[in-house]
């Protein structure tokens, strides 16, 4: 068991640590990352083809959905992604190419998009946990600073082990806070591919 004294100033720190987050993130308390905060994209920042909300629903074309469904995926390697896509377009006839590219962009934006914004919603809950972790580390500060020398060992644990929680969601936070620029910057790479197919 850790000393009282050491769980304390711990507790101090983590205060601290919540203070300034929050100050960082005033004007989105719920936004605990260093990344400037999209919620959502629009087709325009990403696509130069033409309009998607011409191109019909994506939905209704069984290969492109399946394509839709493989490409989103980022555990499938960019370059494989990007050769499925030159292969898809070589076996178009030339009057589908363009319609057919464009609805696979339209799929790869719908689905991509959602996921992001899904991800952000989950850093937020994310971040309201932690903040409503940090008030009960406060309570019970309080506790283990009123208990007499030698009692308090309950109170003292739950500190430690919320004192732990807190820290080890704290170091996870820099590599949960690069998943929606991950998700952002794949759904670019493969809006610029099919657009170099669409113009060929």
């Amino acid at each position: 068991m850790m000393p009282a004294r050491f769980l304390l100033a711990a507790a101090f720190a983590v205060a601290a640590g919540g203070a300034a987050a929050q100050e960082a993130a005033r004007l989105d308390p719920d936004w605990p990352c260093v990344q400037r905060k999209v919620p959502t994209l629009t087709p325009a920042a990403i696509w130069t083809g033409p309009a998607i909300e011409e191109a019909g629903d994506w939905r209704d074309d069984e290969e492109v959905r399946e394509l839709v469904n493989l490409l989103s995926q980022r555990r499938v390697p960019q370059d494989e992604a990007e050769a499925t896509i030159e292969s898809f377009a070589e076996g178009l006839p030339a009057e589908e190419r363009s319609a057919r590219l464009t609805l696979l962009f339209a799929g790869l934006f719908d689905t991509m998009n959602a996921e992001r914004s899904e991800i952000i919603e989950g850093i937020e809950r994310y971040a309201r946990h932690q903040k409503a972790l940090v008030e009960t580390i406060r309570e019970q500060k309080e506790t283990v600073e009123v208990s007499p020398v030698g009692t308090g060992s309950e109170a003292e644990q739950q500190l430690f082990w919320n004192l732990r929680i807190f820290e080890e969601r704290r170091q996870s936070l820099p590599y949960i806070c690069e998943v929606p620029r991950l998700v952002e910057q794949r759904l670019f790479a493969l809006g610029r591919a099919i657009g170099t197919v669409v113009s060929e």
